[in-house]
């Protein structure tokens, strides 16, 4: 005979954001045998029974066998999850049916081996020619059975793990060409800056030679828009070219730092952009585990 039980417990999950709520997980969540960190578990008691089975007889009366497994599934719940934004909820649901249907792979293992157990000692019990030769292939296959199952449970997790490292690896992919080229866009946004920079310490030199020269000018009784009449030889005229020739290189001074700052913004809208983009993809990322 074989009897199972299944149960689901729950292991509380708090935190209002994606890195708070797996750094409540890594400190809180749960262990393998081995001391693996994993989101969810399922857990086995086997026992075996036997009854008319007796090492010490020749002959077996009536042999028979009750094969107990009892499963426990532990899952994650978070405790506030109402209070999650509605996008994280969704990804936080997501990720507990993804939990979820792990474990229920384990459990399915679990059932279908013992169920395989069961079969095999039924075929067992009824090609028997000792007692003591009968306690020897029921321990052997009880053995051979359990070991069995934990392998195929191993296999499973190892397939699963690749199959979420096969998810991984091009959203990772796509993460560092964004983080190299942001790294790329920074450095020139800087570099930008600092010519900006520079331009503005220039026009501010530019400025103030021209207003300088104004100065000169009204001193030398002119004005700037008699200059056009000043004679060719006049201080004046000398000072209002001296003037023009500022202004035209104020003027291109202007359009230097007008361009400088166009194409800084326009690689400042690149980065913010490729930025977002880029933290979408690290989320998504978080969450496929």
């Amino acid at each position: 005979m074989l009897k199972t039980s299944i149960s689901t417990r729950h292991y509380p999950v708090r935190g209002m954001t994606t890195a708070a709520i797996f750094d409540h997980i890594d400190r809180n969540g749960l262990f393998e045998k081995g001391g693996q960190r994993v989101n969810g578990l399922t857990s086995a008691e086997w026992t075996m029974t036997s009854g008319g089975i007796d090492t010490r007889a020749i002959r077996c009366s009536h042999p028979s066998m009750t094969i107990t497994l009892d499963l426990v599934v532990t899952l994650p719940r978070h405790d506030e999850s109402n209070d999650l934004s509605e996008g994280l909820r969704t990804t936080w649901q997501r990720f507990v049916t993804r939990v979820a249907a792990h474990e229920q792979r384990h459990v399915d293992i679990f059932l279908d081996g013992a169920k395989a157990m069961k079969a095999r000692m039924e075929a067992v019990l009824t090609k028997w020619s000792s007692c003591s030769e009968l306690g020897k292939t029921i321990h052997s296959l009880w053995t051979s059975q359990l070991t069995e199952i934990e392998n195929a449970q191993q296999q499973f997790d190892v397939e699963d793990g690749a199959k979420i490292q096969n998810d991984r690896e091009p959203l990772q992919a796509r993460i560092d060409v964004n983080r190299a080229r942001l790294a790329a866009l920074d450095s020139e946004i800087r570099r930008l800056d600092l010519t900006r920079d520079e331009l503005r310490l220039q026009l501010d030199a530019m400025r103030a030679r021209i207003d300088a020269v104004k100065v000169e000018i009204t001193k030398a009784a002119g004005s700037l828009p008699r200059c056009a009449q000043a004679r060719p030889t006049s201080r004046v005229q000398a000072l209002c070219h001296q003037h023009h020739g500022f202004v035209a290189a104020n003027n291109t001074l202007v359009e230097q730092y007008n361009g400088v700052t166009d194409h800084r913004n326009n690689l400042a809208d690149e980065y913010n952009r490729l930025a977002a983009a880029t933290n979408g993809l690290i989320e998504v990322l978080n969450w496929t585990k």
